[in-house]
């Protein structure tokens, strides 16, 4: 991943690499000694943050400007997570 500033707290961030690796919350839980609840709850943040941040892109004057300037392994990085939905 990137070392460039994310909107996700570093909780959270540890959770979203768990998720992408494909553990489950059960798991990611035990794993961190936090409760199932915990976990669930920074899912839920991680989601939110998400859809503020495509609807950020989508408003932004700026979104094209930035994808310009993007070098090609940030731009392939990006690809590659858009399309794995």
């Amino acid at each position: 991943m990137t070392d460039e500033p994310s909107i996700l707290s570093h909780e959270e961030r540890a959770v979203a690499a768990a998720l992408a690796a494909g553990t489950d919350p059960v798991t990611i839980a035990d794993e961190r000694d936090s409760s199932v609840t915990e976990i669930e709850a920074a899912i839920d943040r991680i989601r939110e943050k998400t859809e503020r941040a495509f609807a950020t892109l989508a408003e932004s004057p700026f979104t094209s400007d930035l994808a310009a300037d993007l070098d090609a392994d940030r731009r392939i990085e990006l690809r590659a997570a858009l399309d794995d939905t």
